[in-house]
């Protein structure tokens, strides 16, 4: 039987540090790549979110008599409306104090801009009316990325 060497065992020590060492430089490379894909993917979708509700809201009421811009404490805003139960009900849809906010109430009820419910960041929400039964949305997130949509709300 042959007794093995002190070399043999420090060459196999080394080979083990070396094979940990390379697996944590893995394992802490691994994990900036994934920290920035997360990063970029979050970021992606809050600049995606605020304009895609606002116009899957809108597409949901389609109806031109149920949609139309206003203002709602002093800004832009879109109205939404549905009937229920012989009442009319509006959906506000606007920016206010850095978020894209939604706020549904009784029609006519006076109620104030930090009621509504926050969406997402937001810096601004322009809308117009450019033709008759076309919505044009300008939508600034809150990272300043500013985006367009024209929406054709059809009529029942």
């Amino acid at each position: 039987m042959r007794r093995q060497t002190g070399a043999g065992a420090i060459a196999s020590l080394i080979l083990t540090c070396v094979f940990g060492a390379t697996l944590l430089l893995s394992l802490i490379a691994g994990a900036g790549v994934y920290r920035r894909v997360a990063d970029r993917t979050e970021t992606g979708a809050n600049t995606r979110v605020g304009l895609t509700y606002l116009t899957a809201k809108i597409h949901s009421y389609d109806n031109a008599d149920a949609v139309y811009a206003g203002t709602f404490g002093g800004a832009d805003a879109v109205y939404l409306l549905q009937e229920m139960d012989g009442l009319t009900y509006e959906t506000i849809l606007y920016v206010y104090d850095g978020q894209l906010r939604e706020l549904l109430c009784e029609r006519g009820w006076e109620l104030e801009p930090e009621d509504g419910e926050t969406i997402t960041e937001a810096r601004s929400l322009t809308v117009e009316e450019p033709a008759d039964g076309i919505l044009r949305l300008t939508f600034t997130d809150g990272g300043g990325t500013t985006q367009q949509a024209d929406i054709f709300v059809r009529s029942n």
